[in-house]
């Protein structure tokens, strides 16, 4: 038997175990949602309930899914509730996917990750810079996107090509030695998607799509201009509360928030769409030797410490060991008003993914705490609404004539930070807000002064 053969009888096993499931997992094929706990699913209804969360959950212990679902509304235009196969963008989470495209290549021979980027780039400026150092953020690039929001014609589109011609005929200064120092770089991980593009002949979503994603069943998961998503009906773009109205609304109509959409078109650090459903199948591939060697996952699940500084980071996930769930591996995202989480516990076969599409009403590190929590064998507790959040949305209705009441009302349900009512207020006050900034700052005095 070849060994192309012998791997394509491997995938299809697996993609069997993807499809079939155990028998407690099995469900209707229209939902893809699985509920075997109903202590987990009960507490992201409640969550969902006090608008604390909105987006898709998935959560496994030892091998087996104990929760695969949506909740909430994925989006407000055609009134689409989350489901587990729901595409969102995962921001950062798609620094994995990168890396593991750089580590594919090497796999299959067509690079070396100690290589120097000029090796691949030829007119690439830093001659000193290795692939290495752009997969652990030990590059010493300094952040495109700075450049971009003061100097770039915000009606056009910044692609790749322009962020590596930035590099290219502005040759900014390193912040460090290359090596020596950790530093979290969007824009290494842009070059490294041109290496990609350069070794491959295919562009990384492209990659992507024909090495990992169509092996994987991964359906959801694909790279979408930024317009794009607003048209799509089955996709849950991310909102966020605008100050002024108390309404969510699409994160670039706020001020300042233009760039959401002229840094939008990068590939590489960010930009990728996926769901909980193809997360879970991302994560059942990496319990493989499928499409990854078991040497490929141990360069990707290894700490690189920089010479002269400290670092969590390996390729393209942090890492930590816990004390009770072994090796634990994760990364988070963050992007135009959407939050995302994988966590990942390799000795465990455990895992908890979270998506959440609505930035000012996010609880996210909250959730994850309780969820690990929860796999320890703690009980849940749905975490305390913040004071500012249920200000934030409610200020629009309130004055001084029903402030204090409506507070009292909410006041044991909350949790209460006179730290985040001053910089509420001062956020008011930016957005030339005073009646609401006089509101907080009243509110912050009544607390103080009844306690």
């Amino acid at each position: 038997m070849t060994r192309n053969l012998l791997s394509f009888i491997l995938l299809l096993g697996l993609l069997g175990n993807l499809s079939c499931g155990t028998k407690p997992e099995s469900v209707s094929q229209n939902s893809n949602e699985i509920t075997t706990d109903k202590t987990l699913d009960g507490f992201f209804r409640e969550l969902e309930e006090k608008e604390m969360f909105s987006g898709a959950v998935a959560v496994k212990k030892n091998g087996k899914i104990l929760l695969k679902k949506g909740y909430g509304k994925a989006n407000f235009q055609f009134d689409k509730d989350f489901k587990a196969n729901t595409p969102m963008e995962v921001a950062s989470v798609s620094k994995q996917f990168t890396a593991a495209a750089i580590v594919l290549l090497e796999q299959q021979s067509k690079l070396n990750i100690e290589d120097n980027v000029q090796t691949y780039l030829d007119d690439f400026p830093y001659s000193e810079i290795t692939i290495k150092h752009l997969l652990t953020h030990t590059s010493g690039l300094v952040n495109y996107a700075s450049h971009f929001r003061k100097n770039w014609d915000t009606t056009k589109v910044a692609y790749n090509k322009d962020i590596i011609s930035y590099f290219k005929t502005e040759k900014p200064d390193l912040e460090s030695v290359p090596g020596e120092k950790y530093s979290y770089s969007n824009s290494g991980y842009v070059v490294l998607a041109e290496i990609i593009a350069r070794v491959s002949g295919e562009q990384l979503d492209e990659f992507l799509h024909k090495n990992i994603f169509q092996p994987a069943d991964m359906r959801s998961s694909a790279f979408y201009e930024r317009d794009t998503i607003w048209k799509m009906k089955n996709y849950a773009p991310a909102y966020m509360l605008d100050l002024k109205t108390c309404a969510y609304t699409k994160p670039e109509n706020l001020p300042g928030k233009y760039y959401y959409t002229f840094l939008s078109g990068r590939l590489g650090p960010g930009r990728l769409s996926s769901s909980i459903n193809d997360l879970v199948k991302w994560d059942s591939i990496l319990n493989t030797n499928a499409i990854f060697s078991e040497k490929s996952k141990q360069k990707i699940f290894q700490v690189y410490k920089p010479e002269k500084d400290s670092s969590d980071y390996g390729f393209g996930w942090h890492i930590y060991n816990d004390d009770s769930l072994g090796k634990v591996v994760y990364h988070t995202g963050s992007w135009a008003g959407n939050l995302t989480s994988i966590k990942r516990y390799i000795d465990d076969k455990s895992l908890i993914v979270v998506l959440n599409n609505r930035y000012n009403t996010a609880y996210l590190k909250d959730i994850r705490k309780q969820v690990e929590g929860y796999l320890k064998g703690q009980t849940l507790e749905v975490p305390k609404q913040k004071i500012e959040h249920l200000l934030q949305k409610e200020i629009c209705n309130l004055n001084k004539e029903n402030l204090y009441s409506w507070y009292e009302s909410i006041a044991d349900e909350a949790e209460i930070s006179l730290e985040a009512l001053a910089d509420l207020e001062k956020e008011y006050l930016e957005i030339d807000e005073p009646r609401k900034a006089n509101l907080a700052k009243d509110l912050s005095s009544f607390i103080t002064n009844s306690n």
